[in-house]
């Protein structure tokens, strides 16, 4: 068994076993690369926990029914490995495996849980940081969008204006410039 994952947030429905299988998967998903986060780095766990602890709740049999097939696919593969022991590239193998399922089969239970991790995933990246993921806005800063705004100059319309010329505002920002905080 690997070393025990500790989270630098209370984890609110994944235990700590579930939830380093699941940020496995998703760094499989999003990759880190030099000068490029992945969604490791982007906490895309944390806002996949806080989700499946509140508006997607209805999808917690699904995980814990998603990770125990996936724990029984591994050790068909693996023996008695765990998904979080293997190798990175053993897991970018299981995840490619899985993913063939999905598309040759897509009634494959294991396939289709994939790709509920793989859009929570991406949602994790790419929203706002106030629902658990995108730290550090890394996933805005990869895409050049400057995050929630109340609205844009002229200027800033205008063809051809690169967004990443406009400071990034997360809804804690805009939040703090109502309430008078700087």
């Amino acid at each position: 068994m690997g070393p025990v994952y500790s989270p630098d947030f209370a984890l609110l429905f994944l235990n700590s076993n579930e939830a380093a299988t699941v940020d496995a998967i998703a760094a499989q998903i999003i990759p880190s690369e030099e000068g490029s986060p992945g969604a490791r780095e982007a906490g895309v766990i944390e806002y996949i926990d806080r989700s499946l602890s509140g508006f997607m709740r209805d999808l917690q049999p699904i995980y814990r029914e998603g990770l125990q097939k996936l724990a029984s696919f591994v050790i068909e593969r693996h023996g008695s490995a765990q998904f979080v022991d293997l190798s990175d590239d053993e897991q970018n193998a299981i995840v490619a495996e899985i993913d063939e399922l999905s598309d040759t089969q897509p009634d494959e239970f294991l396939g289709q849980f994939l790709r509920i991790i793989r859009e929570h995933t991406v949602q994790g990246y790419f929203g706002d940081p106030a629902y658990g993921g995108n730290r550090e806005t890394v996933g805005w800063k990869l895409v050049g969008y400057p995050g929630a705004q109340w609205g844009y100059t002229p200027e800033q319309m205008r063809p051809g204006v690169d967004a990443r010329s406009i400071p990034i505002l997360t809804v804690r920002d805009l939040y703090a410039r109502v309430g008078g905080a700087k």
